[in-house]
């Protein structure tokens, strides 16, 4: 890993986003038009998604859509501005819960991993993205309690 690189560990609860310097809920909803307010606003592909509000049902799997894919561009772009930093080349940790981390962590990589570079608004900041790598591990190696 060069110098270049940062390591963010986020853990993808079902209830709970959680990196090493935030917590928010598991919520994800796309909203029609552009809101006046933009605390936990995410703008992405040109649709605007509300990050952290009522939390998402679970579901068989995290990859049926791109709510995990918002909510960690979400996470991504906190931590990034706690960091002091305004664009970054990050290798992502992954906390997955253990009693799926078998079955889907070969998915749930390629979900996250599917796009190198991404560009992406999240409270009216420009978050330039570069992705380098994904590493799913078990949840309490990933910067969380």
């Amino acid at each position: 890993m060069d110098k270049s690189t940062i390591v963010i560990g986020i853990d993808h609860g079902w209830s709970g986003m959680k990196t090493v310097h935030e917590v928010f809920t598991s919520g994800c909803r796309e909203i029609s038009t552009e809101p006046t307010f933009t605390e936990n606003l995410l703008e992405y592909g040109g649709k605007y998604y509300k990050i952290g509000s009522k939390r998402l049902e679970v579901k068989d799997t995290k990859v049926s859509d791109e709510n995990y894919y918002m909510l960690t561009l979400a996470a991504v772009a906190k931590e990034l501005k706690i960091r002091g930093k305004k664009t970054a080349h990050v290798l992502l940790a992954v906390g997955f819960t253990l009693t799926r981390f078998g079955d889907e962590k070969k998915d749930f990589v390629s979900y996250l991993s599917r796009r190198k570079e991404v560009v992406y608004f999240f409270e009216k900041r420009e978050i330039p993205y570069f992705h380098r790598q994904c590493m799913c591990l078990s949840p309490m190696l990933c910067g969380s309690d």
